[in-house]
């Protein structure tokens, strides 16, 4: 599971859905959630998302609310799957994506590509206090 910290900015609510802007020093990520979060503009949270649910491009996609760049750090190539490890502000981000779609990209270590992921896959890390 990735983890990102970052900030909250802004909330934009309806009854049932919550759309969020998240702050990662210099890059906004959308957030969307099926509820109105308990966290208000300038809390700090912990986003998580699967491996699975990252994509990969050379070229930013302007079509989509999260991508951001960042450098390929390792790449474990697999017979039907392939891992990627990518440098991103300091954190690593795993993409588990067909080896045939990465070997396509024609990536390299230390390259740098635009990392994609929709708001409806990103979810809030909340801590359960209970005795």
């Amino acid at each position: 599971m990735n983890k990102l910290k970052g900030q909250i900015l802004t909330i934009q609510s309806t009854q049932h859905l919550s759309l969020l802007e998240i702050g990662i020093e210099d890059d906004i990520l959308h957030l969307l959630l099926l509820e109105k979060p308990i966290e208000s503009v300038g809390s700090d949270v912990v986003l998580v998302f699967k491996e699975s649910e990252v994509m990969l491009s050379k070229e930013p996609l302007i079509s989509t609310a999260n991508t951001c760049k960042a450098r390929i750090h390792k790449i474990e190539y697999g017979e039907i799957l392939t891992c990627v490890t990518l440098l991103y502000k300091d954190e690593q981000i795993a993409a588990l994506i067909p080896t045939a779609s990465f070997e396509s990209l024609n990536c390299k270590l230390n390259e740098e590509v635009y990392w994609i992921i929709n708001p409806s896959e990103i979810s809030l890390r909340r801590e359960h206090r209970g005795k």
